[in-house]
């Protein structure tokens, strides 16, 4: 038996925020539960014992692949939990989630091999790139870093691709949030679809990565909000010369880390206006 799995899950719930820096929001969504009851195993105001598994597996790997399930009546319903203040309520019925956030989030591919009347032969659709869904995963790193990835249809106007989009831009803009005190810098890989079945891993910018408030500004100031427009933007000429005029970013994993240089420092760098390379965005390189 492990040490982890001799902990009480309110050891768990606190080792975890201390490790992961997990605030009691981010916690309780990663569990599909609310932050209040995080708080409450924590201050064991309830046993926990049915999320055991699930902080096991956040504590050890900083991930979770198995939900705690929701608890049910004897006629296999949803027990009700309380609503949040404002909806006129006092209880709700939870949304069923699957057990695995995966599975929530659509991240299997799309494979139907059943041939409607007029499709492709067989060696045609092997020549094609598998049908992607909306998905978003996150593995939780110590001192609050965190590895983000999300996947997105390559068709322009899907629904699934405008909530990949969507989804990206958020999860930058609660990094940038989150600096109060330390910066912390984003390093981006995007996977672009280029036709064929076949797929290109190419790096966003430079390796160091971006300043994460940074991103936010030049996303929202300079490319007028549009996330994808900012991506191939900083992947240069290359994106369309070397990868073709169709290619479509498909995937995109973005990995948080803190900056070496003091929050102090930089925002000094800034009042003097010496920090930034090329302010008229005529480049791409940011530091």
């Amino acid at each position: 038996m492990s040490e982890q799995t001799q902990l009480s899950p309110a050891q768990l719930v606190n080792q975890i925020r201390s490790s992961y820096g997990m605030t009691w929001d981010e916690m309780g969504a990663a569990m599909g539960r609310s932050g209040r009851m995080m708080r409450k195993i924590a201050r064991e105001e309830t046993s926990g014992e049915s999320y055991r598994a699930a902080l096991t597996e956040l504590h050890e790997s900083g991930r979770i692949e198995h939900r705690p399930p929701r608890r049910r009546g004897k006629g296999g319903e949803l027990v009700k939990v309380r609503a949040k203040r404002g909806t006129g309520s006092t209880t709700v019925t939870p949304a069923d989630l699957p057990a695995t956030p995966a599975a929530q989030d659509g991240a299997e591919l799309d494979r139907d091999d059943a041939r409607a009347p007029g499709a492709p032969s067989e060696g045609s659709r092997r020549s094609r790139s598998p049908r992607r869904q909306f998905s978003s995963e996150t593995t939780y790193l110590p001192d609050g870093n965190r590895i983000h990835t999300i996947e997105m249809p390559k068709t322009q106007g899907a629904r699934g691709r405008e909530e990949g989009v969507k989804e990206l831009r958020r999860k930058i803009v609660n990094v940038a949030r989150g600096t109060k005190h330390k910066d912390k810098r984003v390093r981006l890989e995007a996977t672009v679809d280029i036709g064929g079945g076949r797929t290109r891993r190419v790096t966003v910018g430079d390796k160091a990565g971006y300043l994460a408030n940074d991103v936010v500004s030049d996303v929202r100031d300079r490319a007028g909000g549009d996330m994808t427009a900012w991506l191939r933007g900083q992947m240069g000429n290359r994106y369309v010369e070397e990868l073709g005029s169709q290619a479509r970013v498909v995937s995109v994993t973005m990995t948080t880390f803190n900056a070496t240089r003091s929050k102090s420092e930089r925002v000094a760098q800034d009042e003097a206006g010496s920090r930034r390379w090329n302010r008229k965005w005529t480049g791409s390189r940011w530091t």
